[in-house]
């Protein structure tokens, strides 16, 4: 594998301390390679971009309880799960659409952020939180949904109610980053989990990086016992 030391910079909702994530790539490939949610041909983001594209169905909600850590019954999805149509709020959300790819122009002329409220709205309910609802939007647009445990919105400084906004801020950090995430991106290509290429979108190689990087991440600590963090003063 070709390697370039790479630095992930994110400023935060909240004003506090930027966050710096140094040789991003080294830990990136870290994560994938150790995370229960990554190897393997049941792990998580082996379901990622497959099955009913336009469809929430049972077999996703068993996903993201076996490979996530969720703990969401099967019964608060019916509303959801249920339809044998597509649902129209989904599928309104074009498989081609990047969340860090799409310029400005482009965002504002598709409505994206509009869309991306309608599905938060859908998904997110009693008894379906926040990050349980983003798992299985990640599964169904990968490269347009971010995973939003409560981690990752530590990491970022989150301190609004509105999911939207914290979308918008990551969208926006994954944009300040995007050359150095698609570096790390197309490094984790060069890499073989299970016997194929680690492919995966810029926006989990973000929230990879976020989870990981947070002092109550749950990756194995031997993994991690190379690894320091450091505040430092801004030069």
């Amino acid at each position: 594998m070709s390697h370039t030391p790479i630095t992930i910079a994110i400023e935060r909702m909240d004003g506090g301390p930027r966050l710096l994530i140094e040789d991003a790539g080294l830990l990136a490939a870290t994560f994938f390679r150790a995370d229960a949610s990554s190897g393997g041909l049941n792990a998580y983001d082996a379901y990622s971009g497959k099955g009913e594209p336009n469809r929430i169905t049972d077999d996703d909600i068993t996903v993201i309880n076996q490979t996530m850590r969720a703990r969401s019954p099967h019964d608060k999805w019916t509303e959801l799960t249920t339809p044998t149509e597509p649902l129209k709020w989904l599928a309104a959300i074009e498989p081609a659409w990047d969340l860090f790819g799409m310029s400005p122009l482009l965002w504002e002329q598709s409505g994206c952020t509009a869309t991306i409220e309608k599905a938060l709205e859908e998904a997110v309910a009693p008894y379906r939180n926040l990050s349980m609802a983003s798992k299985i939007l990640h599964l169904k647009r990968p490269a347009f949904f971010p995973v939003l445990d409560s981690l990752v919105v530590e990491q970022i400084g989150g301190t609004s109610e509105k999911p939207i906004e914290l979308v918008l801020h990551i969208r926006e950090q994954g944009r300040a980053n995007l050359r150095a995430l698609g570096t790390i991106q197309a490094e984790l290509k060069e890499l073989e989990l299970d016997g194929k290429p680690i492919g995966r979108t810029r926006v989990r190689i973000l929230d990879a990086l976020l989870w990981t990087s947070h002092p109550r991440t749950s990756l194995p600590q031997k993994e991690l016992n190379s690894w320091e963090r450091v505040m430092r003063r801004r030069g």
